[in-house]
Formats: structure tokens, C-alpha cells, sequence
């Protein structure tokens, strides 16, 4: 356990720990000797590791006016492109073996799989270049609404990396400490990614087929419904707009409840089919839509609402425009 961490410093003469930043020093020494005592990590190591980043706390931010939310058409236009779908069939089409191994393993269609690696990453070329350590210390320690969230995801991450055999101070990621092709948070890693390739090892860095698995085994532990529908347009009345939510709504209640509320369901979906309803934003009037479980799960990947209707939409486009090259 000792040597773990020596692996990952590169020391020229004798080692000399640095001093933790004292503006936070106790908050990091606090969690440092949790993770000694819990998880059997050496503490020398971890202070010396802890004090290569730069952790000085950030001066409390003045409450700010609530940005307004982007509305559903430009949020659209940013992720549903030309050139993504281009980059997408692209991508498909170098990882097919891959994508059909893992669609007939998990049913999560290759489209979908695809259009979340678009939306994420650009296909692994944007993986992020914040230090993935110091952001999450930073939001840890520092003054973040979510610290507690953040401090079991820096547990979770140097776990993770003690276990992938990674240094720690060498991992890269997005500005709120998510990494690799899937952009996956640590927990996420450790819990639902996979060795895809049978290599013996997790890389979700480098690795497109582990990252290509990792979704699809991420959307199958979330109770993906093999075949299910994703989501269709719906006009509501104005008496039941209240039910069509902007924020994620998971389906509990069945068509037959709906039906009994006055809603006019498609007649095609059956009475015992739970459903949802949701509100995109728009300028003027929102767009109301209808959902299925299988749109509830692509909302435990981003609970965005709007991020899971753009990976069904894109995931649409992709679909029909590897057809076209493949008939």
C-alpha cells in the first residue's frame, strides 16, 4: 500500500512535504486522516500529493441575479450539427465491432452510445484539461454549495485512481472534475465503468472501446427498457400544463391515469405504460413533450432535460444518416 503513491512522484534528492495552504490546512487534514484511517492510504504521501496543488480557498462570490435558462431551440443548435453528425457516423463507423458488441450485450443501441460520446466529449477529442485533483479539492474544501457531493467524489477519486493504477496528479478533465471519453465523475468510474476490451484494465482515457462499453453498461445498471421509446410531441390544454415539468420527471403514473385526467394520449400506447411530461424552454411558448422510462434513464447520465432530448434527437440523426451510408 506504501509504495501506491510513490509511484506517481518524481523525486530528485531527498522528499521535502510541502506545507497545505493554511487557509484550508485543516478542512485537507481532516480528510487526508479520513483516508488513512478508511481506506489504508499512506498519509505522508497524500500530504505530499496535496501539497503540489494549488488549494488556497476563493473569496466568497457575491450572489448573483439568476441566470436565465437557455432556451430549448439554442440549446439544440450548440449539440445537433452538421459536422457532430458528421464526426459521429466518423467515429461509428472506426468503432462498429465495438458498438454492435456492445448493443448486443447491454440493447443499448449504438446510436445512443454515439450520441452521448458527441454531446460529452466530441467523440474523445474534448476531454478537458483542468487538473481533476485540484478542481475536486478546490470544490471540497472550498466555497461550493455541493461540498459534501465533492468530497465523497475526491474519496471516490483517489480510490479510483489507486485501483486503475493512475496518478492522480496526470488526470485531466472537465472544469467539475468529469474525465474521459464518457466524462464520467470518479464515482461513476469506480461503479459502471468496464474492461471492454479484456485488457485487463479500466481506460476510459484513452481507450474509445472501454469508454463505448462503460455507457452502455452505465444505461443497462440504470434499468434500461430493451426496445423502449424515448419520448413524442404532445399539445396540452392549458389546464394540464402543470404537468409537464422543466426539471427531470420520472414516469409513475400509467396511460389509463393520464386518460382519466382528460390528457389525449396517442391511442397506440397501451393503458399499463407509465409516462411523463416535460416542458422544454423556449422564448415564447415551451415545448411540451411526452416521456417514456427509457428517456427518465438518459436523465441519470445529465438530468438536464434538455441534454436528454438532444441525445434522442441526435441520436436520431446519426441513425439515419448511417443507413444512408450502409443501404
Amino acid at each position: 500500500m506504501r509504495t501506491f503513491l510513490l509511484l506517481f512522484i518524481c523525486f530528485s534528492g531527498s522528499i521535502i512535504a510541502k506545507t497545505l495552504p493554511a487557509t484550508n490546512f485543516q478542512a485537507t487534514h481532516n480528510f487526508i486522516n479520513k483516508m488513512v484511517n478508511n481506506h489504508q492510504f499512506n498519509k505522508d504521501e497524500l500530504m505530499i500529493i496535496f501539497s503540489k496543488i494549488e488549494l488556497t480557498l476563493a473569496e466568497k462570490k457575491k450572489k448573483r441575479k439568476k441566470e436565465k435558462t437557455m432556451s430549448w431551440d439554442k440549446y439544440r443548435a450548440l449539440f445537433i450539427t452538421e459536422q457532430r453528425i458528421k464526426d459521429g457516423i466518423n467515429f461509428w463507423q472506426d468503432n462498429l465491432a465495438t458498438l454492435k458488441r456492445a448493443e448486443s450485450k447491454y440493447n443499448v443501441p449504438a446510436e445512443i452510445i454515439v450520441a452521448i460520446l458527441g454531446i460529452e466529449t466530441n467523440y474523445g477529442n474534448r476531454k478537458g484539461t483542468h487538473p481533476t485533483l485540484e478542481t475536486l479539492a478546490k470544490r471540497a474544501f472550498g466555497n461550493y454549495r455541493r461540498k459534501k457531493f465533492y468530497q465523497k467524489e475526491l474519496k471516490e477519486f483517489l480510490l479510483m485512481s489507486r485501483e486503475n493504477v493512475i496518478p492522480p496528479l496526470s488526470i485531466q478533465g472537465s472544469y467539475a472534475g468529469a474525465m474521459g471519453y464518457p466524462q464520467f465523475i470518479a464515482s461513476s468510474y469506480r461503479y459502471y465503468a468496464v474492461d471492454f476490451n479484456h485488457d485487463g484494465k479500466i481506460d476510459l482515457f484513452s481507450n474509445p472501446v472501454d469508454a463505448i462499453g462503460s455507457i452502455a453498461n452505465y444505461f443497462d445498471q440504470h434499468q434500461w427498457h430493451d426496445g423502449g421509446e424515448f419520448a413524442r410531441p404532445i399539445a396540452l390544454q392549458s389546464s394540464h400544463l402543470k404537468h409537464a415539468r422543466l426539471s427531470t420527471n420520472k414516469p409513475k403514473k400509467n396511460t389509463q391515469y393520464w386518460r382519466n385526467k382528460g390528457l389525449d394520449i396517442y391511442q397506440d400506447i397501451q393503458n399499463k405504460t407509465k409516462l411523463a411530461f416535460i416542458s422544454l424552454p423556449q422564448d415564447e411558448i415551451n415545448e411540451t413533450w411526452l416521456t417514456f422510462w427509457n428517456f427518465y434513464v438518459l436523465t441519470r447520465y445529465n438530468h438536464d432535460n434538455r441534454y436528454a432530448m438532444v441525445a434522442y434527437q441526435l441520436s436520431i440523426k446519426l441513425k439515419q444518416a448511417f443507413n444512408q451510408l450502409n443501404n
